[in-house]
């Protein structure tokens, strides 16, 4: 059996297709894909809020793929992978993973399950080399994703059961340049536009209260480096910046006290939304002809984002001011994986996902917290000379957490005497071309 290889150049062809026909030809595709990708439902990720990997590859080996670049999706977390693609022809990548997300929230009062069981995630890519130096990348990721649903009683509210929810879609288009500086060393740099809605509707104490969906518009910037120390063995660095927003401007905000008397509160917002930056390192390493071993490690800035701390204010007859702290603090992740090259056609992968508890309980709420720490993946891929088509799973393993008796919310009672239980099933599809 054949190594398993990462991309390599290879000479310039004299019948090379030019950049600015295969861009003009496949435009119109492009974009249809990237219209798909933002009609997709939000579903719960693992990493804070992030999937544990952006394409079918790297989902099948636990995430790990700053150090591999085997996917022209890999740009959205190492653009220098790109320079990695043969220069004379470009690449399609598309990968799409929905998840089976049960829940179980244990009030003071009551308990229920999560309603929304079901989500999905889609990713795309395209890899242009320009010349022998420039390959220019284009992405559309479906960034962070949190959904989900409860009816239950509650401590001051017991007579009936109210609705607790929470949704937040988070869509980024690339723009991803990755730059050959030697045979073994490659660096990249891109810019992103983010757009993200989201909205909650929960119980404080005695209110009843419903953020209604808004809209924020931002931006950011992503870095990368490669470099192929020998053959078998790679190394890969990638970070991203925040993403820098404005209000994340929504729906008029609405109370009702007791569940009894309705009150619009005027027109809401979430003062200068913003979410975190990450740094990834990973290794890459060829132990035989048919095994080929992966590592990475992640860190992710919660504690500066609006996860971490945020403000929910109207802008009415009364301007009202409220601290909504969800106490996402920074996260460690820690990747291993693997990947089995059966035989000419046919490669196995997995692996493990580890990644430190990101939620404080004091700041425990149902519809944002995502608990899972423990994930577990398999994929399956077919590959022929300038096409592949495959599939994955991911389990995340059961947690539960419990409140420690008070609530660093607000009139959050309930969600300080609450237990959360979470899990994960997640199953990943995905196909992809070069020509």
């Amino acid at each position: 059996m054949q190594a398993i290889r990462r991309p390599t150049s290879i000479a310039r062809s004299p019948a090379r297709r030019s950049p600015e026909r295969g861009l003009r030809l496949n435009a119109s595709a492009v974009a249809a894909i990237m219209l798909l990708c933002c009609g997709q439902q939000a579903a719960r990720a693992t990493d804070g809020l992030y999937p544990i990997g952006v394409s079918t590859q790297a989902q099948a080996r636990g995430g790990a793929d700053v150090a591999v670049g085997d996917s022209a999706i890999s740009q959205v977390d190492n653009p220098a992978t790109l320079s990695l693609w043969p220069r004379t022809k470009y690449r399609f990548d598309f990968t799409s993973e929905a998840g089976i997300l049960p829940g179980h929230w244990r009030g003071p009062a009551g308990s229920a399950d999560d309603q929304r069981l079901f989500g999905a995630l889609a990713n795309v890519g395209l890899a242009m080399p320009l010349d022998e130096t420039f390959t220019l990348g284009l992405a559309l990721h479906t960034k962070a994703g949190t959904s989900a649903l409860y009816y239950n009683r509650h401590l001051m509210i017991p007579y009936m059961k109210r609705r607790v929810s929470g949704d937040l879609k988070i869509v980024d288009p690339q723009l991803n340049l990755g730059i050959k500086i030697t045979d073994k060393l490659s660096v990249g740099a891109g810019a992103r536009f983010e757009v993200a809605s989201g909205e909650i509707s929960t119980v404080l104490g005695p209110a009843d209260v419903d953020f209604g969906r808004g809209y924020a518009y931002g931006g950011g910037f992503q870095l990368g480096m490669h470099y192929r120390a020998r053959k078998d063995l790679s190394f890969g660095l990638g970070y991203t910046s925040p993403t820098w927003y404005g209000d994340l401007s929504g729906d008029n905000l609405k109370a009702s006290l007791f569940g009894i008397l309705p009150i619009d509160l005027g027109k809401a917002f979430m003062d200068e939304f913003r979410m975190p930056q990450k740094l990834t390192a990973g290794v890459a390493w060829d132990a035989t002809d048919w095994l080929r071993l992966h590592g990475e490690v992640r860190w992710i800035n919660w504690d500066k984002s609006s996860f971490h701390s945020t403000t929910i204010a109207t802008d009415g007859l009364i301007d009202i001011r409220y601290p909504f702290p969800l106490g996402y603090q920074d996260q460690l992740a820690f990747i291993a994986g693997a990947e089995f090259k059966l035989n000419e056609r046919w490669t196995l992968g997995t692996g493990y996902h580890f990644g430190t508890e990101p939620v404080d309980p004091a700041n425990l709420l149902p519809v944002a917290s995502t608990l899972p720490q423990h994930h577990v993946t398999l994929g399956l891929r077919y590959h022929r000379d300038n096409w592949w088509v495959g599939g994955g799973y991911i389990l995340s393993l059961p947690i539960s957490v419990s409140g420690p008796g008070c609530s660093d919310i607000l009139l959050g009672v309930d969600y300080g005497c609450s237990e959360v239980w979470q899990a994960q099933h997640g199953f990943s599809l995905g196909f992809g071309f070069s020509w």
